[in-house]
């Protein structure tokens, strides 16, 4: 008969059982990561940093206005960053990026900048070569070789008409590689002071299995300590 209780479950409250699985106790307050599309925004710019509201709200699909609104919370609780760079405010996870490595990678996250980079790394090429490579007008790309000569991501000996990778792109990859386990320790520590208590499940190079807290069990997400475009220039 709907509405009815089992007979089990009558049983099991007279004896004083738990009716519920048990779950392991938060710690005291309501982390904002129980909510799926803020836990989805949080590692999408674990993964992104850098990256800025609208284009967020297009890679994830989600309307601005929900998106903003879930990127507040998100930064009143101290999980998320936001910097401002040039028109657009640049996002982060809190501890993942110092400011200046994150001007870089909000540039890098555009993929047309990316891509500059990644054909540079094969081999030094001038402007036209690089826009033959890419297949666009070479007037298109001199906005981006400018900002990432200006940031030292690319270099040009006066000499030579052909841009190579810059020490600085080189100084953020090396810097990245460096640093993966200082970065998983301020994660997991980031999660647990929201309550999650944070268990390491399992690692795949910079890919973590992190067991959380949820609603009410127990839940794994994957996290990114290596930003996607390092990952890529990287290889």
């Amino acid at each position: 008969m709907a509405g009815k209780q089992s007979v089990g479950y009558a049983f099991r409250r007279a004896l004083g059982e738990p009716v519920l699985p048990d779950v392991v106790p938060r710690q005291p307050g309501v982390s904002v990561l129980l909510n799926e599309r803020r836990r989805k925004v949080f590692l999408t710019v674990l993964d992104r940093p850098g990256v800025h509201l609208r284009e967020l709200a297009r890679s994830l699909d989600i309307p601005l206005q929900s998106l903003s609104w879930h990127v507040e919370i998100l930064k009143k609780s101290g999980l998320l960053v936001s910097s401002r760079i040039g028109k657009f405010a640049a996002l982060t996870v809190k501890g993942q990026v110092d400011p200046e490595a994150l001007r870089d990678l909000a540039l890098l996250d555009i993929v047309k900048n990316a891509a500059i980079i990644r054909v540079l790394q094969r081999r030094a090429r001038s402007r036209s070569q690089v826009s033959g490579d890419l297949k666009v007008y070479p007037q298109a790309l001199d906005p981006s070789l400018r900002s990432l000569f200006t940031r030292g991501l690319i270099a040009r000996d006066p000499g030579r008409v052909e841009f190579e990778i810059g020490p600085r792109m080189q100084e953020i990859l090396e810097g990245f590689r460096s640093s993966v386990s200082e970065r998983e320790g301020l994660l997991l520590e980031l999660l647990a002071r929201d309550g999650l208590q944070p268990t390491l499940v399992g690692r795949d190079g910079t890919k973590l299995e992190i067991e959380i807290n949820g609603a009410r069990k127990r839940m794994k997400i994957v996290a990114q300590v290596v930003p996607h475009v390092v990952r890529v220039l990287s290889k």
